[in-house]
């Protein structure tokens, strides 16, 4: 039997289920036809177990060595370790891509479910546009990228996993990115329904709110795991390279965070509708742009995909995407205007519109910086590069603005702030930071950048720990809690507001590694066994080489004894592998990481015959606060997430039943 033809019968089918569900969907809106309604998302979940049962085929096929398959013999051979034959599912074009149209039906199938007998009026067409994009995604996945077109001949052994992508953080890292691409495809899809239906107030965002915060903290926790990707395995000392794909990940990054801050605007005042859904749109035509751009060809990058023809698909989809999404914004634009205005320059609100700003700001340069190479190639016919330089020129500064807007909002009231309030509670931050720079200036810090960064670290933890202490204290006294019951009390009553200061917290750890890479120290050279070297205040000597193979691998090792003022550190071990299947050699990093500094080498090449090789060295600052961040966000995120949703107010805190309530009440805040 052909395994591949189980496979392509199983896209067939999905074409065709796709299609009738948003047909179906679409003409059961325009008849007002509940069984056409019911029979469209019926289509939409048929085609979801499609993709499940092609998906688990292939899982089958990768996990069995099944080469009679074109992509299991492409992505994996025999001698591939567990568990990569299993994350080989997203290695190629065709898997990937499979991947991803599953994880969106995934999405579509379980947001339909949920908010069909909640949201009948905006359902319809919600449905209809996710159909219409699994219909997309299913076509090219059959005619454009199938990843079950069978081998001619068979066979004995496949070509092998790329060794790049033989890494812990691939087999989550990129489940993580496509989790949160595609589940930007909901709020899309109901923002569409919304302005089809003229029905513009705020269910399509409150319907889809927990799928949105879904979305942004799974493409949140694949950009910090990519970029940790990037650290161990690329061999280069650094995470972030401005790289296209890395841009691409980036992007809808961005303007959903900005979509997220600015929405809160729109539930407590009305206002910014026009905003947001210009926000949510442009996250998913970005999300898709990145698809494009990975698999097109068109850029250059180690993250990238081979040419292939998908692009032609992609390119008048995205159209479609962008052209019609944004032409019924425009149609429904007098609706969406508020008729309310911001009552002052110093508000909340102010500062919340400042946000959104800056973040459309860096999103542009970002998209501008990717794109511009392929705009001039098109045009002149010249190949040319935009690096770090200008991609750290530009969003470095905005980024700083962000992170002391961080810190500002939380202290300026809403409608419109008192110069008296504004001084009370800009008090102690302030002073964090000018004490903070102080110190740092007597430390010796010379560096404007970093001393900058770091003082508005001090600004806004000051600012997030007065929060929780604000809100903490009111319970203790109103209800006498304990301390640590008091701030789980906080923290409960108002998970969003209170997980939202949690993830601040870990962009504030996250700029603080980001500020280190202005006192990176490196070192790279030609080293004899027996012979040493120095970078930063370590001293490693090349002690020998020790070769090891496995079935996979031919294993050279360098053994370097690591010290630091005469004392022994640690040992590192960087290697240079030879691949069989693949015949390719690889660099393994050695790695010696605290909360203070990473000590990050590389040998290649390296030649065991001479005992000579040649390393490259760097002391990087600070870089382990970048994944503590990361951590740190993630738990915030699980925070937002418990939030129970919203049935009415915010529940404001107890009263406290002392006379000091009146002295008391403008220090808390609602919880």
């Amino acid at each position: 039997m052909d395994a591949g033809l189980v496979g392509r019968i199983l896209l067939y089918a999905a074409i065709a289920t796709s299609v009738w569900g948003a047909a179906a969907s679409l003409l059961g809106k325009h008849r007002a036809d509940a069984r056409l309604a019911v029979s469209g998302r019926r289509g939409l979940y048929a085609t979801t177990g499609l993709l499940i049962a092609a998906t688990l085929w292939l899982v089958a096929a990768l996990l069995r060595h099944d080469f009679s398959i074109l992509y299991v013999a492409q992505v994996t051979s025999r001698s591939t370790p567990f568990p990569y034959p299993l994350t080989a599912l997203w290695a190629g074009m065709a898997g990937s891509l499979l991947f991803w149209t599953l994880l969106t039906s995934l999405y579509a199938s379980s947001a339909i479910a949920v908010q069909a007998p909640r949201r009948p009026e905006l359902v319809g067409v919600a449905t209809a546009v996710l159909s219409g994009i699994l219909a997309f995604f299913a076509v090219i996945l059959a005619f454009g990228a199938n990843a079950f077109v069978s081998s001619s001949p068979i066979p004995l052994d496949g070509q092998g996993l790329n060794p790049l992508l033989q890494s812990p953080f691939m087999n989550i890292h990129p489940v993580m990115l496509y989790l949160g691409f595609t589940g930007f495809s909901v709020p899309f899809a109901f923002a569409v329904s919304a302005l089809v239906s003229g029905r513009l107030d705020s269910s399509w965002f409150t319907s889809t709110r927990r799928w949105t915060v879904l979305a942004w903290a799974f493409l949140s926790v694949g950009i910090i795991l990519g970029a940790a990707w990037a650290y161990m395995e690329l061999g280069w000392g650094g995470y972030w390279a401005w790289d296209p794909v890395e841009n691409a990940s980036l992007l809808p990054w961005l303007t959903a965070t900005a979509f997220l801050h600015s929405v809160m605007i729109q539930e407590r005042r009305g206002m910014l509708k026009i905003w947001n859904v210009a926000l949510i749109l442009s996250t998913y035509s970005l999300a898709v742009l990145g698809t494009f751009l990975t698999r097109s060809g068109l850029l250059s990058s180690v993250h990238t995909f081979s040419e292939s023809p998908v692009g032609k698909y992609f390119l008048p989809f995205l159209a479609v995407l962008v052209i019609g999404s944004f032409a019924l914004l425009g149609f429904r634009l007098d609706r969406l205007r508020s008729h309310r205005h911001l009552d002052a320059a110093v508000s909340r609100e102010s500062m919340f519109l400042f946000n959104n700003l800056l973040f459309v700001a860096i999103a542009f340069t970002v998209l501008w910086g990717t794109l511009y190479p392929v705009v001039v190639e098109a045009v002149t016919g010249q190949q040319v590069s935009v690096g770090p330089p200008y991609f750290n020129a530009v969003v470095v500064p905005l980024g700083l603005a962000l992170l002391g807007l961080m810190g500002i909002g939380p202290l300026v009231a809403w409608r419109r702030a008192s110069s008296r309030g504004l001084q009370r509670a800009f008090t102690l931050p302030l002073a964090a930071g000018v004490v903070t720079i102080v110190a740092l200036f007597a430390a010796g810090v010379r560096s404007a950048g970093a001393a900058l960064a770091f003082a508005l670290c001090a600004f806004v933890t000051v600012t997030i720990v007065s929060e929780f202490t604000r809100g903490t204290r009111a319970h203790r006294r109103a209800e006498g809690l304990s301390l640590p019951r008091a701030l789980g009390r906080t923290l409960g009553r108002n998970r969003r507001r209170y997980g939202g200061y949690v993830v601040h917290l870990g962009v504030v750890l996250i700029f603080l590694g980001l500020a280190g890479g202005a006192f990176v120290q490196t070192w790279s050279g030609s080293v004899t066994r027996g012979g040493s070297f120095r970078v930063g205040a370590y001293t490693l000597r090349f002690d020998s080489v020790r070769l090891a193979s496995t079935p996979e691998k031919m294993i050279a090792e360098a053994v370097l004894d690591v010290s630091r003022g005469g004392k022994h550190v640690t040992t590192l071990r960087p290697q240079q592998n030879f691949h069989l299947a693949q015949r390719q050699q690889q660099s393994e990093i050695a790695l010696r990481s605290t909360l203070v500094e990473d000590l990050y080498v590389v040998v290649n090449p390296l030649d065991p015959t001479t005992g000579t090789g040649t390393f490259r060295a760097w002391v990087n600052p600070l870089v382990a606060w970048i994944w503590l961040g990361g951590v740190v966000m993630a738990l915030g995120m699980v925070v937002i997430l418990t939030a129970r949703p919203p049935a009415g107010p915010p529940e404001p805190l107890p009263r406290e039943p002392t006379a000091a309530a009146a002295r008391r009440k403008r220090e808390t805040v609602a919880a």
